[in-house]
């Protein structure tokens, strides 16, 4: 299920929360949680983490290769430090026990719906063994799912929890809370939300009989040539490359804005013969060379996603994959909160599980008259654990859509980002807005 909690905020929200403190925990929390919604993925956890030779040499190297958090990071990593494998299990255990039912807090604009994932981030930071370990490989890169099937199982266990009654505690909180513009959606009854869930993915008022939704104008519907936003978000640039066939090589540079280590992408390659799952490689090679935009949603946000043009689908799948190991999160998601911002290594994500809908745009040339077609990618994926990407059952090759009206999909709880890739030559991949649109919020204090 998914979104990740941007929040200017996070810090104080943090402070407030005070934090996970994984030194407080021990076996007592995962022995708690042994009946409880994800007891059978923490049985399993703590069963193959002492019986399976190779994983443990996995999260032996994983244990060893621990990176700092950067300086400036709201939390420290708490998996450095551990003596030994069976410390780290303990410590992995305890920690997706609390995690497993834990429901996200609001105040004003602050809140600590991204402290459990935050931390888990730092498992994975610059350290390739626990990549490996969260992605299913051996220290060799050969298949060892273990630590890939803990992460699903726990994932789909904690969304049970959030599709439950039980999830329910603090939905009236957040409605309360005036940047979530509850007077946007059908529902604006704390009460009539049936988990956390349903209020996540709450559904906006549109007008059926002009095709709208009167709380999200589009910019000159009539327009042939205007790509809008697909959905609630922070928009950037992606500055790598697009290419059919393209490998990345990683290193690590030391960027003193950030005072951090973070991986240079300038001239990096993203493979959109990968990335596109399995669209047929003619269409995939429309956007060798092409241009792209990230889309990160808030916490606040509208959780569907709708069409950033209008034109026809030739191709929609969901293409399943991994949650978990992003290895720089330090520059996904920096000191500023501008999430995925331009240097943000999105070639990693080509094994994340992910929606990819293709769309054919037609427009119209400078003259007025001459037809010209163009291609849109729109790859919606799912991160840090939970990771829910839904579409739509009427998005399926040959549907028509309108910008800015068709509902294409939804994220459910955890973490959510929408790519658009544009093919070669189509858009600029630079962010164009017109006077009197949102270009930012402003803070609450």
């Amino acid at each position: 299920m998914t979104c990740f909690w941007f929040s200017p905020h996070f810090a104080a929200a943090v402070l407030i929360a005070g934090g996970v403190s994984i030194a407080s925990f021990g076996k007592e929390a995962a022995a708690a949680a042994a009946g409880g919604p994800c007891g059978t993925s923490l049985e399993r956890l703590a069963t193959f983490s002492r019986t399976v030779p190779e994983v443990r040499a996995v999260l032996d190297a994983a244990r060893t290769g621990m990176v700092e958090a950067p300086s400036w990071a709201v939390l420290p990593n708490p998996w450095i430090g551990k003596g030994s494998v069976d410390e780290l299990v303990d410590a992995l255990l305890s920690y997706t026990a609390r995690w497993c039912t834990a429901l996200p807090t609001i105040t004003g604009n602050k809140d600590d719906g991204l402290v459990y994932m935050y931390q888990m981030y730092w498992f994975f930071y610059r350290n390739p063994a626990g990549t490996a370990f969260g992605q299913g490989r051996d220290l060799n890169g050969n298949p060892l799912p273990n630590g890939f099937d803990f992460f699903k199982e726990f994932s789909q266990q904690v969304g049970a929890f959030m599709d439950s009654p039980d999830s329910t505690a603090n939905i009236a909180m957040w409605v309360a809370n005036p940047r979530i513009e509850i007077e946007d959606y059908i529902k604006t009854d704390p009460n009539t939300y049936k988990s956390w869930n349903d209020f996540f993915i709450r559904e906006i008022k549109t007008d059926l009989a002009t095709e709208t939704i009167p709380s999200r104008p589009v910019a000159k519907p009539e327009a042939d040539y205007i790509i809008s936003s697909p959905a609630d978000c922070i928009v950037n640039p992606i500055v790598q490359i697009l290419e059919t066939d393209g490998r990345a090589t990683r290193r690590y540079i030391e960027n003193p804005l950030q005072l951090s280590t973070v991986v240079d992408v300038k001239g990096m390659p993203i493979s959109v013969g990968r990335m596109l799952g399995s669209a047929p490689a003619e269409l995939a090679a429309k956007f060798d060379g092409g241009t792209g935009l990230s889309c990160i949603l808030m916490p606040t946000n509208y959780h569907h996603y709708h069409a950033p043009v209008s034109g026809t689908v030739l191709h929609a799948e969901v293409v399943h994959g991994t949650t978990v190991g992003y290895s720089d999160f330090a520059n996904f998601l920096p000191r500023n909160f501008n999430a995925a911002q331009p240097g943000t290594d999105f070639s990693q994500f080509d094994i994340y599980e992910r929606g990819v809908i293709i769309f054919e745009v037609k427009y119209l040339a400078a003259d007025g008259k001459t037809s010209l077609t163009g291609y849109v990618a729109m790859i919606t994926v799912g991160l840090d654990t939970i990771g829910s990407v839904k579409l739509d059952p009427e998005i399926k090759s040959g549907a028509q859509v309108k910008r800015g009206y068709t509902r294409i999909g939804r994220f459910e709880y955890g973490g959510s980002m929408n790519l658009l890739f544009f093919s070669k030559g189509l858009a600029t991949g630079a962010v164009q807005t017109r006077l009197g649109s949102q270009i930012g919020v402003i803070n609450v204090q």
